[in-house]
């Protein structure tokens, strides 16, 4: 499978450390080859949105046929705050 990602999330991403970085990567890695990720949940209010959890980071995420689309990744904090004024 293919990932593509927003314009807001290739920002964020550049943005975080290089550590965090590597282990996105290797969520995103194991996305595209359906293996065993810890940490995805499904969000109640949106139909086929997933988040991964990578230390105090998330990935949020939408699941197509053929591709995932990354939304945005972002501090645990204040992710969801942002999920409700873009999405």
């Amino acid at each position: 499978m293919k990932v593509v990602f927003s314009p807001l999330a290739e920002k964020q991403l550049k943005k975080l450390p290089k550590i965090v970085q590597l282990s996105l990567a290797g969520k995103i890695r194991n996305l595209t080859t359906n293996e065993e990720i810890t940490g995805i949940k499904s969000l109640i209010k949106h139909k086929n949105v997933f988040r991964i959890r990578v230390g105090d980071y998330r990935m949020v995420y939408k699941r197509f046929s053929g591709y995932y689309y990354i939304i945005l990744i972002e501090h645990g904090k204040s992710v969801y705050e942002t999920l409700k004024r873009i999405w």
